[in-house]
């Protein structure tokens, strides 16, 4: 849940950015950031949000066409990684995802280029904000792969346990919930990213993980993928089928249901 010290303002955007429209839930935000910890502003690339004290050394935005996340599209394969922990090896057909801890949207994006139709639910107004703008610049990206994976994407603002209890049963359930939930940090760390350590800041860290995967167990057609650090235990509940190792992260796969039983 979002820290109780977290205190956000809006400032003027950059130059050539002013005309831009604020979302409406950051344009109700203070002017005045003279007690604020974070700022959001309209710039050039796109809506950012950094802290007060350095927002522009920084800053984060949601930007598809991020060197490193086309790099991802350019690596990432149905036969590994996060592909193949939501299965992509066992079918050909296409997979309903729905992302219910969305974050910046970049695994939802490696997941669209790869075929997978998501649904990408975030319950902060903030960070939905960015991610809005993100897909607002990437439907006009020069990159084909990132308007067609775009394309296959739709964000929604919202609370995923009450999502989830919505579509257990229902025929408008998921193949997969992906669940990449904030851990607590085990120790304090120089080397969490920058995206990381904002996120954490506004977002604070889940703690109702437990109930996540209960409530995803109970919607997800074919299965629940846990993304979690490598040094993390798995989420106190049932055993995961099997988990896919790497040197970032780890995926713990719920299945249940096999892609290939009647669909």
């Amino acid at each position: 849940m979002p820290s109780d010290s977290l205190q956000l303002c809006v400032c003027e955007g950059d130059d050539g950015a002013a005309s831009l429209p604020l979302p409406s839930a950051v344009a109700r935000l203070p002017r005045d950031c003279a007690h604020a910890t974070h700022v959001f502003w309209q710039g050039a690339l796109g809506l950012a949000l950094g802290p007060v004290g350095l927002p522009y050394a920084q800053a984060t935005r949601v930007d598809f066409s991020d060197p490193a996340l086309l790099y991802r599209l350019r690596t990432s394969g149905k036969r590994q990684g996060l592909g193949k922990a939501v299965g992509l090896d066992k079918t050909k057909g296409p997979v309903r995802v729905l992302d219910a801890t969305a974050g910046l949207g970049r695994d939802a994006l490696v997941l669209a280029h790869l075929g997978c139709e998501v649904e990408l639910l975030e319950r902060s107004p903030w960070v939905h904000a960015l991610l809005d703008d993100g897909f607002r610049r990437a439907r006009n990206a020069k990159e084909d792969s990132v308007r067609n994976a775009v394309s296959r994407m739709r964000l929604v603002h919202g609370d995923a346990r009450e999502r989830l209890r919505a579509l257990a049963g229902s025929t408008a359930a998921p193949d997969v919930i992906y669940l990449d939930p904030m851990f607590p940090p085990r120790r304090k760390s120089a080397a969490v990213k920058k995206h990381i350590g904002l996120l954490q800041g506004v977002l604070g860290f889940d703690d109702d993980i437990a109930e996540l995967l209960t409530l995803a167990l109970a919607a997800a057609r074919r299965r629940v993928v846990v993304k979690r650090p490598p040094d993390r235990a798995e989420i106190a509940g049932p055993l995961p089928s099997f988990t896919l190792s790497g040197k970032a992260a780890h995926f713990s796969v719920y299945v249940n249901s096999s892609f290939s039983s009647t669909r």
